[in-house]
């Protein structure tokens, strides 16, 4: 493998993860903003939907491995199987971290005089 080959490699991986973060960034900046509002009787957006979405960027990583993988491009195979690994990790912990989230929203919402006979919506 020559060297140019080498940075080409390095150069598509790195753009690979950035588009990735930069994909997952957007998806949390749209599930926050349902947060953000001055009505005390407002509250956010389950985190499940936007959790969905977020799993298709991990999908998208691994079929970018595979190809990689069978076009010989060691660095990216390796980099997206990794970066699909750690969202992987991440969106696991994230999720009960959003749930609660969800909950303590909606609870401080029924205590400011929103009509709440049942429990939350699930999410």
């Amino acid at each position: 493998m020559s060297t140019d080959t080498k940075r080409t490699g390095r150069g598509t991986a790195a753009a690979l993860a950035v588009v990735e973060l930069a994909v997952l960034a957007l998806i949390w900046l749209s599930w926050a903003s349902s947060y953000w509002s001055w009505d005390p009787q407002h509250y956010g957006a389950p985190p499940g939907p936007y959790l969905q979405k977020a799993v298709f960027v991990p999908a998208a990583a691994l079929v970018a491995a595979a190809v990689a993988g069978a076009r010989g491009v060691r660095t990216v195979a390796i980099s997206q199987l990794v970066l699909s690994v750690a969202i992987c990790g991440i969106l696991t912990g994230v999720k009960a971290r959003g749930e609660r989230a969800y909950e303590s929203s909606y609870r401080d919402a029924c205590h400011s005089g929103l009509v709440c006979n049942a429990p939350p919506p699930t999410p």
